[in-house]
Formats: C-alpha cells, sequence, structure tokens
C-alpha cells in the first residue's frame, strides 16, 4: 500500500519598503530597470544587508503556522547559473529556515484537514526575462524582491 505525498513550493512576495538585501525600492512600475541597485546586479565590492522589515515578516507568519522558530537567522549562498540571476547565486535559506514543521488547518466539507508544512524560509526574487521573436530582454526591478517559500 502506498501513501500519497504531494509537495509544492509556494512563493509569496513581501511587502517591505526596499527589496530583501538591497536598499532599491520593493515596489512594482511598468518601467524596466529603475528599481535596481548595485547589490541587485551583483557588482564587484557589494555588501548584502539583510532587509529588518522582511526577516520580521517572515517571523511572523512562521508563528501563525505554528512553526518552530530558529535560535538564530542565517542565510545562505546558493549558487547557480540562470539567465535572469545576474550575481550566479541567489541569497536563501538552506541552513536554517525561519520556520520548521508548521502547519496550517483548512476547513475542507466541514472537516479540518491539516496541511503539513517542512520548513518556511527567506529568499531573493530573480530578474525577469521577457522573450522576443530574436531576441530576449531583462528587467532588473524585480531581482532581490523578498519571497517567503
Amino acid at each position: 500500500m502506498y501513501k500519497v505525498v504531494i509537495g509544492l513550493e509556494v512563493h509569496c512576495e513581501l511587502e517591505t519598503k526596499s527589496k530583501n538585501f538591497s536598499p532599491a525600492p520593493n515596489e512594482f512600475t511598468e518601467a524596466h530597470n529603475i528599481n535596481v541597485a548595485t547589490v541587485d546586479l551583483g557588482l564587484p565590492g557589494i555588501l548584502p544587508i539583510a532587509n529588518k522589515e522582511a526577516v520580521r515578516k517572515a517571523l511572523k507568519t512562521s508563528m501563525a503556522l505554528h512553526c518552530d522558530l530558529p535560535d538564530e537567522i542565517i542565510f545562505d549562498r546558493k549558487n547557480y547559473y540562470y539567465a535572469d540571476l545576474p550575481k550566479g547565486y541567489q541569497i536563501t535559506q538552506n541552513t536554517k529556515p525561519v520556520g520548521l514543521n508548521g502547519y496550517l488547518d483548512v476547513l475542507v466539507n466541514g472537516k479540518v484537514k491539516r496541511v503539513t508544512l517542512h520548513d518556511i524560509h527567506l529568499e531573493e526574487d530573480t530578474a525577469s526575462l521577457e522573450h522576443y521573436p530574436k531576441y530576449s530582454l531583462i528587467d532588473y526591478n524585480r531581482s532581490g524582491v523578498p519571497l517567503l517559500d
């Protein structure tokens, strides 16, 4: 007998004034590449600084979802190549996520179903690609936006 287990990774954009590790504004705009700072582009000599507002919101969400909280907040550097990842790495949480072993109770047809959560982690979004028949463009406005996964 087998038990079906379905895993999902859901990204939630956090509403903060600035990006996750960058002073650039975290706001939607139709204009391309105007909400960008040196951290978002991974220029030499940059030092990312964690967004306190994003960390606070991530911790509040973890508490609301009954997660075990870490004794310290640690960010990791996940190295990989992707066309809309200008730094060649993403700042995320692998070692100590902001929340572990949580759950969400959902009412389904009059019965409470418990959805278990393996972990909740805070990371930064990548840029976005726009594809056209003969070329592609990169918009860095979204690069560095705080994501809760």
